[in-house]
């Protein structure tokens, strides 16, 4: 069941990246990031609200809107700032540049909120392990955009 996650996350890596190519020529077609932002929103709540109608999930009940958390209301606005700046950048630097960049900062973002236990995340403390990982990948980003 292991393999089958990670080939999932692998897909799911493919998908952000073709997402990305598509978003930028959405982009220049419309004449605008935001644009081309509203419009991959828009195709995706309506890809989500028939997946929720297809699998018949429950609503939940306004009890359970009214009690989350004020962090938890953020995440489309999150992705629209990431969506944005991907959109933005990707005929700028390149897909394998932009990732690379992308992926430095997730890391770098996931390794703080492991440390303290960020948002309700269990706590991983920091490692050499883990510290040589992320100079790599910053090594790895840093030679994909070096000219």
């Amino acid at each position: 069941m292991k393999v089958f996650s990670l080939l999932v996350l692998v897909l799911a890596g493919a998908a952000l990246t073709t997402q990305s190519v598509v978003n930028s020529q959405l982009r220049g077609a419309l004449h605008g990031v935001t644009w081309a932002v509203l419009t991959s929103y828009l195709v995706g709540s309506l890809a989500a609200a028939a997946v929720l109608v297809a699998g018949q999930e429950p609503m939940p009940s306004l009890a359970t809107f009214g009690a989350l958390k004020w962090y938890q209301w953020t995440g489309g606005a999150l992705g629209m700032v990431y969506l944005a700046a991907i959109t933005f950048s990707l005929q700028r630097v390149g897909a394998a540049s932009l990732f690379a960049l992308v992926v430095t900062g997730q890391l770098l973002t996931a390794l703080c909120y492991d440390q303290f236990g960020l948002l309700g995340l269990p706590r991983s403390s920091f490692s050499l392990t883990k510290l040589v990982g992320v100079v790599l990948l910053a090594a790895g980003a840093y030679l994909l955009n070096r000219k």
